[in-house]
């Protein structure tokens, strides 16, 4: 069973990754003024990574994950909204694509890093994942061992990085300058706000307790974006955590992500960002071929690349409400592979058995 982690041992827990959680912060504030995407996350992930190089010792605790991947799952799953429910049975065609997009994806990239970077099977089909860097990294820090996480996390990050920054270059370039500011809700903070989310955390806990019991890996990332994703497309509950508290998530994760690259080499870092620039050129086309065969059954190429280019779904909704695209389309898709990736793990997790879902360290 999953684990409450009680009130002393949390502060206990915390004092043992409060060095890496303070740079973290920094880490995700200097993301901000660079306008890194997903800041707080990579921020956090990339100044850890830093760290890495030096002597200074850091560490993070991995009995805080628990928490982190319920909120994260949570914030994912508000990405959707009952806008969904009228629109969804007009993208059969797209959505039939995104599944086909997304195998093809995985087979060339993972094809790629087994032929030329020589990664083993399960670690070169998790860095080839187009998409879910968040559901891999939980996976990875589940089940993965520590000196393979080098090989996921670096490439998956580029992959972020290089696409949410090539996008906005693209768009500019065939529809202008628009202003790209920030997609979020607004909330009312008054009796109901708090209920409806102390409920959501409690139902998403209870149902990823169902999912462990059924060797779902990941059980509350998985559980907490799928019940979420149902309670928030269906208007079951409407409020959502504020931007605050998406950080603080955020910086959590990429501080327990870069703290496991201890001991990383600078020439491995380059080895693995030229590779993983190399995949993301794949992956833009594979989007852009899906995207442009998709113009023959009524799509349009430019919002139907931006839901197929695998970036960040947050970043690639902004993008969306900048050039006036329809959000929920783009979100919609980026979830779907989210899914699709979601529910492939299981059986890549199964069919290796050195990674083997009995052996996880998350209690």
């Amino acid at each position: 069973m999953l684990n409450v982690i009680p009130f002393k041992q949390l502060l206990n827990e915390l004092k043992i990754s409060y060095k890496a959680l303070i740079i973290g912060v920094i880490g995700g504030y200097i993301g901000t003024l660079i306008g890194l995407p997903l800041p707080w996350l990579l921020g956090a992930l990339g100044l850890n990574l830093c760290v890495a190089f030096t002597n200074f010792k850091i560490e993070f605790s991995t009995k805080l994950l628990n928490p982190v991947f319920l909120m994260v799952g949570i914030i994912l799953g508000g990405t959707l909204n009952v806008s969904l429910l009228y629109k969804i049975h007009l993208w059969i065609f797209s959505s039939i694509a995104m599944v086909v997009c997304t195998v093809v994806s995985t087979i060339l990239a993972g094809y790629y890093f087994i032929k030329v970077c020589k990664f083993d099977k399960f670690i070169a089909t998790l860095a080839a994942l187009p998409g879910a860097f968040v559901p891999i990294a939980a996976a990875l820090l589940e089940y993965g061992k520590k000196e393979n996480h080098k090989q996921v996390l670096i490439p998956q990050a580029t992959r972020v990085i290089f696409i949410v920054s090539f996008v906005p270059i693209l768009f500019i370039s065939k529809l202008g300058f628009s202003d790209i500011a920030g997609y979020n809700y607004e909330n009312i903070y008054d009796f109901r706000y708090f209920l409806e989310i102390f409920f959501l955390i409690i139902i998403c806990y209870l149902f990823s307790i169902l999912l462990k019991k059924f060797n779902i890996p990941s059980p509350i990332l998985v559980g907490a974006m799928a019940l979420s994703g149902l309670f928030y497309t269906f208007e079951i509950i409407n409020s959502r955590f504020p931007d605050t508290v998406i950080n603080i998530a955020f910086i959590f994760l990429g501080t327990a992500l870069g703290s496991r690259l201890n001991g990383l080499k600078l020439n491995e870092l380059f080895f693995y960002v030229f590779h993983g620039i190399i995949v993301c050129s794949i992956l833009i086309v594979v989007a852009m071929v899906t995207a442009y065969f998709l113009q023959y059954l009524g799509f349009d190429f430019i919002p139907t690349f931006l839901s197929f280019a695998p970036g960040g779904i947050h970043e690639m909704v902004v993008i969306s409400v900048a050039y006036n695209i329809d959000p929920i389309f783009v979100s919609y898709h980026h979830f779907l592979r989210i899914l699709i990736i979601v529910a492939f793990l299981p059986f890549l997790l199964k069919k290796f058995g050195n990674y083997s879902i009995k052996k996880t360290k998350i209690k």
